[in-house]
């Protein structure tokens, strides 16, 4: 009786946890990027760049895909929080920045020296990730 008490006791606590974890990330996104004048100065861009030309819209095109708004900042080096992704320190706050980008894929993350002051440049993606793709120590 007592491991059948016990094991309901576990699987709703689970659930719960669970359930805590779910949201609505639709919603918080829109609230949460305030790069929204930044998309809608883009998207006026290139309505007024487009001249009829096909091959000048698929151009447009292309550079509004990789057009990415890189922050480039110093800051100090904390060190790895795990194998993707680095830790630093700002003026104003701390970055948890993923190094997945190609950009920094041969820097050796784990022989620089905590402390270190060091520029880098890093964009946010959709998901709101801080991907970090150029570091300068």
């Amino acid at each position: 009786m007592k491991k059948l008490l016990w094991t309901l006791l576990t699987a709703v606590a689970l659930l719960v946890i669970t359930a805590c974890g779910t949201g609505n990330d639709e919603n918080q996104g829109a609230e949460e990027n305030p790069d929204n004048e930044t998309n809608e100065v883009v998207e006026e861009n290139n309505e007024t760049s487009h001249a009829g030309d096909d091959e000048e819209a698929e151009t447009d095109e292309q550079v509004t895909e990789d057009d990415r708004a890189v922050i480039k900042e110093e800051a100090t080096y904390t060190g790895m929080q795990d194998p993707h992704s680095i830790e630093v320190k700002t003026e104003s706050e701390v970055l948890a920045l993923q190094i997945l980008d190609p950009g920094v894929a041969n820097v050796d993350f784990e022989a620089i020296e905590p402390d270190t002051p060091v520029t880098i440049e890093y964009y946010q993606n959709e998901e709101g990730q801080n991907i970090l793709t150029n570091i300068e120590f």
